[in-house]
């Protein structure tokens, strides 16, 4: 995805983490003998914290908006064949996507230190947390740094990733175009665009809105071979405060 966590969506998803890590270390404290069970609710909630934070960006970015701008006139359409097409014969896509592609990387990495991290740890913790002798304020601390370490680690990593990427580019891979404003994947924005500047690439043949987030610079691209009618229809009924014709 070419946008970024919001400060509202980073403050929520570090709560919901938080809030995990606290269950988690109270079965654990309580309940010693389930702690390969707690790992894989841990796992489970994960994933399930991500794909439901993705879904709830999605609907925010292209719901009721998109059903707003689909009442109007079509006048458009980007068919996925053909932007697909156009993506391969792009020298110059690979390269300006690798800072996203490491950015993703980072993240599976995580995903890497967390199942390192959990089975080399937990093997110790596991039996001290056992020992009668062993009091729960020890037990607290020692299970809550076996999750708090990672999730600093991986957190630090995130952020560290994410200010390594200056520009998210989003290839919108189907879209419509309408006289009240454009639908694709990942983005739904009505007509006169606000904050958007448009630029045009005929050597490379896409038609892009740039809008900026935060310190990063996010761009929808949209490939087509009439990119010539794409920009005139942004130009006419779009109103851009910026429009500019780029041959590289």
């Amino acid at each position: 995805m070419a946008y970024q966590l919001s400060r509202r969506q980073w403050a929520f998803s570090i709560a919901y983490g938080q809030s995990m890590i606290t269950l988690l270390v109270l079965l654990n404290v309580f309940f010693p003998q389930y702690l390969n069970l707690t790992f894989i609710i841990f796992i489970i909630g994960m994933v399930a914290f991500t794909a439901i934070t993705m879904k709830t960006q999605l609907r925010h970015i292209v719901g009721k908006e998109a059903k707003e701008i689909k009442e109007g006139r079509r006048l458009f359409i980007g068919r996925p064949r053909e932007v697909t097409e156009l993506q391969r014969s792009d020298p110059r896509l690979v390269d300006e996507l690798k800072p996203m592609l490491k950015s993703s990387l980072m993240s599976f990495l995580g995903l890497i230190v967390i199942l390192v991290w959990y089975p080399l740890y937990f093997n110790v913790v596991g039996g001290v947390a056992r020992d009668p002798e062993v009091d729960v304020v020890t037990r607290v601390l020692l299970f809550l740094a076996g999750y708090e370490i990672p999730y600093l680690v991986i957190t630090g990593m995130n952020l560290l990733s994410r200010r390594g990427v200056k520009e998210y580019i989003q290839v919108v891979n189907k879209y419509e175009v309408y006289d009240k404003g454009i639908v694709g994947m990942g983005i739904a924005t009505k007509f006169p665009l606000e904050g958007y500047a448009v630029n045009v690439n005929p050597t490379r043949k896409f038609v892009e809105l740039i809008k900026s987030s935060g310190k990063a610079i996010v761009k929808y691209r949209f490939y087509t071979k009439s990119y010539d009618r794409l920009a005139d229809i942004i130009r006419r009924y779009g109103e851009p405060k910026k429009l500019e014709f780029k041959r590289r």
